[in-house]
């Protein structure tokens, strides 16, 4: 079997896929653990003819699930608009396909 004199090197698109898919999953899980046990918590232990209730929802709906899910997808815009970028690789083959569809006009006239 043979290995590798030195250290590995990785593709770009590969580490950033990595980098997206911890952001992913650190996020979805701090927002899962919320809900479950905020909404176990909350949604279980009151009693039912003393629910409060927060802009027409019972608040542990509320605080449990609406506001996890909009922080969510904020975090998830922020990160799109402010820290995902598109790799090397694939604006090299944007140029080459655009070169080539250039150079396919350029042959047709």
């Amino acid at each position: 079997m043979d290995t590798p004199d030195g250290p590995i090197e990785y593709d770009t698109s590969y580490l950033n896929s990595l980098r997206e898919l911890k952001f992913v999953v650190v996020i979805g899980s701090i927002a899962l653990a919320w809900t479950l046990i905020y909404g176990g918590w909350k949604g279980y232990s009151s009693d039912p003819e003393a629910v409060e209730i927060t802009l027409g929802m019972p608040s542990w709906v509320f605080w449990g699930i609406a506001i996890p899910w909009c922080v969510t997808s904020m975090a998830t815009l922020g990160f799109a608009l402010f820290v995902l970028r598109e790799d090397d690789d694939d604006l090299l083959e944007q140029e080459a396909q655009a070169q080539a569809e250039a150079a396919s006009k350029e042959d047709a006239s």
